[in-house]
């Protein structure tokens, strides 16, 4: 059973990384302007992936973060859709888990 004390800090750290990976996404663009040349197109497309791949990866830990503060809220943060409890060290090292190990 965790406790509130352990819920309030990884609440607080939720928050901050929320709060830092949408600043990260606000700064990160779908597409790259390089300019006319091949080499740079090529560069562009190279950019561009990576980029969306960032971009994706953001959303979906923005996401998850979003359901873990919901859990919080209705009391049921650190149990996973099956009803096993998350390990307090799981939480610490990714206090947005969704899933027992």
């Amino acid at each position: 059973m965790l406790t509130q004390e352990f819920i309030a800090e990884m609440k607080a750290k939720l928050l901050e990384e929320q709060a830092r990976l949408e600043n990260d996404l606000s700064g990160l663009a779908e597409h790259s302007e390089i300019g006319d040349d091949m080499d740079e197109s090529a560069t562009e497309v190279q950019l561009d992936e990576v980029n969306h791949d960032l971009i994706e990866r953001m959303k979906t830990d923005l996401e998850k973060i979003a359901q873990a503060l919901k859990k919080i809220e209705d009391g049921t943060y650190g149990v996973d859709d099956n009803g096993n409890e998350i390990a307090e060290d799981r939480l610490r090292a990714i206090p947005w888990a969704d899933k027992a190990i």
